[in-house]
């Protein structure tokens, strides 16, 4: 299975303090394999993932810029978490995050599309509704389709 998180903004660069995705059963974590589209020296995507909010993904190039995340095993998909700071990073900040899923890269699917003005803090972004604790994305599991950063 294969998640893909798109963020695009009015300046072109984008900075993401952390992602966290939220699945119905345990995972051992930092198991899965993650990448991102671009990057800037040192701000890659193993500062989404690090338990620092002074670290950040910096990307570098065109829209859109891209945070793919592949499981290896079925998961049920509930909610993505975020951290961005507007305060701090200003054009960086994302506004519009697009939320994509299937069991390749040839077939995604948009779960969900969320403009945002202006965050600080967490962001929420549930894959079941507007009550994140009801009801799951399923998807299939697929074998690794490429080698990842």
């Amino acid at each position: 299975m294969i998640l893909v998180v798109l963020f695009a903004n009015s300046e072109g660069n984008i900075r993401i303090k952390k992602i966290i995705p939220s699945y119905s059963q345990p995972l051992t974590p930092h198991r899965e394999p993650w990448s991102v589209s671009s990057c800037k020296p040192r701000n890659g995507f193993a500062s989404l993932r690090d338990d620092s909010l002074d670290t950040y993904w910096q990307s570098d190039g065109a829209q859109p810029h891209l945070v793919n995340i592949q499981f290896q095993k079925k998961v049920q998909l509930q909610l993505v978490v975020l951290y961005v700071d507007f305060k701090l990073d200003k054009s960086y900040t994302p506004s519009k995050i697009s939320i994509r899923a299937g069991d390749g890269f040839h077939n995604l699917k948009e779960i969900k599309t969320v403009d945002v003005l202006k965050p600080v803090g967490w962001v929420h972004i549930s894959l079941s509704g507007t009550d994140p604790r009801y009801g799951f994305c399923n998807l299939n599991p697929v074998m690794p389709l490429f080698s990842f950063l």
